[in-house]
């Protein structure tokens, strides 16, 4: 089935998009910035992607989004976008769970792969894959600990993946069969291209007015401090 799909992924600080047709990657635009500046990347990314190739958003078949789990203020960002553009233009939505993409990071031949997402103090975010992606746990938030994930050492060599490696490799005890990457990763709209095709293909499409991306936890702000009322005497 001819495609043109747009690909989101807004959920860390990576922001990025990607125009694929027929299942191969045409063009994409991506930075990462500490400090989040989505708000103002997004819809420039969107533009430059789809002018690069004279497209309009009406010409796009579906829009895939990075449904999470993730940064509030990302998937947010990323969400309105994309339901916004889909409303606009009468097309689909398409939602890929961020941990699948996460996954497609690394290419190895065998074992298993831990995709993870850094979350608060000695917390991730993870979700276990096969070597060939096939989930085998999906994404949860996870306590980091010195024994987490060693059972699945027994089953071949542990990929780690993602922007909560390096607190997983700080924490767990070392064994010869992790496998910890010199870099964290950061999820990309470029590894979003076979899931939105097979998903466009499968006709697996969203309620764009119904659909909300997965946070997993519920949002939490820092704790307002006191305002300490002092009592005068009238005069």
């Amino acid at each position: 089935m001819s495609s043109q799909l747009l690909c989101i992924e807004t959920t860390t600080t990576q922001c990025s998009v990607a125009l694929c047709a027929d299942g191969e990657l045409s063009t994409f635009a991506q930075s990462n910035h500490e400090n989040y500046q989505h708000a103002q990347l997004l819809h420039t990314y969107i533009d430059k992607v789809l002018s690069k190739h004279n497209l309009k958003p009406s010409d796009l078949n579906a829009i895939a989004l990075s449904s999470g789990p993730g940064s509030y203020t990302g998937l947010r960002i990323g969400a309105a976008a994309a339901k916004g553009l889909c409303y606009a233009n009468d097309i689909p939505l398409i939602a890929i769970p961020t941990m699948d993409i996460v996954a497609r990071e690394i290419t190895p031949s065998g074992g298993h792969i831990i995709a993870t997402l850094d979350a608060r103090r000695n917390e991730v975010y993870c979700a276990i894959y096969t070597h060939d992606y096939q989930c085998l746990q999906p994404a949860s938030p996870h306590v980091i600990t010195s024994k987490s994930f060693a059972k699945w050492t027994a089953k071949g060599p542990v990929y780690f993946v993602g922007t909560g490696l390096e607190k997983c490799e700080e924490i767990v005890d070392h064994n010869t069969k992790f496998i910890f990457p010199k870099d964290p990763s950061f999820p990309s709209a470029t590894h979003m291209v076979k899931q939105a095709q097979d998903a466009f293909e499968q006709q697996v499409f969203e309620d764009v007015a119904y659909f909300d991306v997965d946070y997993l936890k519920a949002f939490q702000t820092s704790p307002q401090k006191r305002t300490h009322w002092v009592s005068r005497p009238n005069r």
